[in-house]
């Protein structure tokens, strides 16, 4: 006899649109209040305010607007949230009657609503599920990797379009190197290289935790939730929109794109967040946690030094064109989530075993 099965706590809800207006009005209400005295203080004030304690802060606000809108969820009548799984198993189970005639005498089973599960608040906001651990760890991995190599290739990309000072030779390093060792450090670049690469690693995983507060918002809560609604391709574009403007009152403030007017930083921003929010959230869904996100995004942050390292000696580098940040850098990812969406139909499918 075939039953269907009960519809998992990692399953996704369909949640009500006036539950996730909720989720954005709050993410961007603490969001703003927080960066708000950053925007209104003078550039002498700014300079010496604890400008780390501000932007650690707004980092976790998608994670509390997340929890706030898990607890208005689970308010929610289970059907609503979950009835669309059980009337797709109560389909699937009419479909296995049909063809098979030995069944078409059981009595009808119970109501597949009376089956389901309301989310777990860690699987809510994507910190569960955490098996299978090879799985877990395989994606976190790549994810590392994968946005190490975005930052780097970024670079000679910026340099062969004549936006980004690429200088292979890597002066600035060398020199940095000399001053630290006290001596000619031209024969030990390998060396240094590779010891300064292991301490972006190193800083990615231990950046970790505060990243992944960006991430149970944005991609944990909110995108499954929109993909569910809308599917996957809306759900990279209105989640990396709201997330971009969630950012406006830094870039007011001069962070990301400094001395760069506010509407132009903030149509950059939308732009970041939308291709590399999207590649994300790919990371997100096929590893079925938002860990390994949290690692990409924390490599994102760690990997910008590289940027310093492979600029020719004496030239400014502008965020706006060059490195991961600017419009140069998107084309890699922004090739990759095209490919995703197009070509690979389950990119952004549910994974729901444990």
């Amino acid at each position: 006899m075939t039953v269907p099965s009960p519809v998992s706590t990692t399953t996704t809800p369909r949640t009500p649109l006036i539950v996730l207006s909720s989720f954005v009005l709050v993410a961007l209400t603490l969001g703003w209040l927080i960066g708000l005295p950053l925007v209104l203080m003078s550039p002498e004030e700014r300079s010496a305010a604890p400008l780390d304690l501000y932007y650690n802060l707004f980092m976790l606000t998608p994670a509390v607007a997340a929890l706030a809108a898990y607890l208005l969820e689970r308010r929610q009548p289970l059907n609503v949230l979950y009835g669309h799984r059980a009337e797709a198993a109560a389909q699937d189970h009419q479909v296995a009657r049909d063809q098979q005639p030995e069944m078409q005498d059981e009595q009808p089973q119970e109501r597949p609503a009376r089956t389901l599960k309301p989310q777990s608040v860690t699987d809510a906001l994507g910190i569960t599920p955490l098996r299978p651990v090879r799985r877990l760890l395989s994606w976190s991995v790549l994810g590392l990797l994968l946005f190490f190599a975005f930052s780097l290739a970024a670079l000679p990309l910026g340099g062969a379009l004549g936006v980004y000072p690429f200088d292979p030779s890597m002066p600035l390093f060398v020199q940095d190197l000399s001053s630290r060792l006290g001596r000619d450090a031209t024969e030990f670049i390998a060396t240094g290289v590779l010891v300064e690469v292991g301490l972006i690693f190193t800083a990615s995983v231990l950046g970790v935790f505060l990243h992944a507060g960006i991430e149970m918002g944005w991609r944990g809560y909110l995108f499954p939730r929109l993909a569910l609604r809308w599917g996957p391709r809306a759900a990279v574009v209105v989640t990396g929109v709201i997330s971009g403007i969630w950012y406006a009152p830094l870039l007011a403030a001069g962070f990301f794109y400094d001395q760069t007017p506010v509407f132009q930083a903030l149509a950059l921003m939308l732009g970041f967040s939308i291709i590399i929010g999207g590649v994300l959230a790919w990371l997100r869904m096929q590893s079925g946690s938002i860990w390994p996100a949290a690692f990409a995004q924390s490599m994102i942050s760690a990997a910008a030094i590289l940027h310093f390292w492979f600029a020719e000696a004496g030239q400014m580098v502008d965020l706006r064109q060059a490195t991961l940040q600017g419009v140069s850098g998107w084309i890699l990812p922004g090739l990759l989530l095209v490919g995703l969406m197009v070509f690979a139909r389950r990119a952004f499918g549910e994974v729901t075993d444990r």
